[in-house]
């Protein structure tokens, strides 16, 4: 039975590793098959090649990827470009649907407190001056804010904080910062902050969530 699936492409291979062949016999396989490809470079004088390895619906431990890994590396010529795979981890399907939900939080957050969310968070508690509050996704807020609000955290640049921001001393969103102690911006409960197309911090309602953020907007319905 053929365990390993071997095609040809521009610049290097594709390989399939059967999802159902014991990995053992994957290793053996593999094996063998370097060999041969390696005396085929030598005979043929190729330039060096990548793999693009699948492995279908098995994930590869740590450890198996390393094996696949230094099989590929005795041979100078060979070089993998990605291992890729049909499923992810429990561990990655978690963080993912963490992120898809909206998380309810009424903490308080004192000076020198930094609370981190995975995905958005509906706020309702208080961030105490020189707290910070940081979310991956957007920060819903209809509680006190006087310390440090962080969205997008750390890189989102399409999240968004929704709410009053006028005691907040600043407000982040991804890499983005505003000091707000001397700010000039009027805040209310229906305020949006948002970083606009010349990847600036910028201001508005939530009136004009359709036009700031189309695909938001789909989501969560009207305001």
């Amino acid at each position: 039975m053929q365990y390993v699936v071997l095609k040809g492409h521009q610049g290097g291979y594709q390989l399939t590793l059967k999802q159902n062949a014991a990995f053992s016999a994957i290793i053996d396989e593999l094996k063998t098959l370097f060999k041969k490809l390696s005396q085929e470079q030598i005979n043929g004088e190729k330039a060096a090649v990548g793999f693009n390895i699948d492995t279908q619906n098995r994930l590869l431990s740590v450890t198996e990827k390393q094996q696949v890994q230094a099989l590929i590396e005795q041979y100078p010529q060979f070089q993998v470009e990605r291992i890729t795979a049909d499923v992810i981890s429990k561990t990655t399907a978690q963080t993912l649907k963490e992120q898809e939900n909206i998380h309810l939080n009424r903490m308080v957050i004192r000076s020198g407190q930094e609370v981190k969310i995975s995905g958005d968070v509906l706020f309702i508690g208080t961030v105490h001056p020189g707290g910070i509050l940081r979310a991956t996704g957007s920060i819903y807020s209809i509680g006190r804010i006087e310390g440090i609000v962080h969205a997008g955290f750390p890189a989102s640049n399409t999240a968004i904080v929704v709410g009053d921001l006028s005691r907040a001393s600043q407000v982040r969103i991804a890499d983005s910062v505003d000091i707000l102690a001397d700010s000039k911006q009027k805040f209310t409960p229906r305020s949006v902050t948002y970083i606009n197309d010349l990847h600036l911090l910028d201001y508005g309602e939530l009136d004009q969530l359709k036009t700031i953020r189309p695909k938001l907007y789909n989501q969560i319905g009207e305001a």
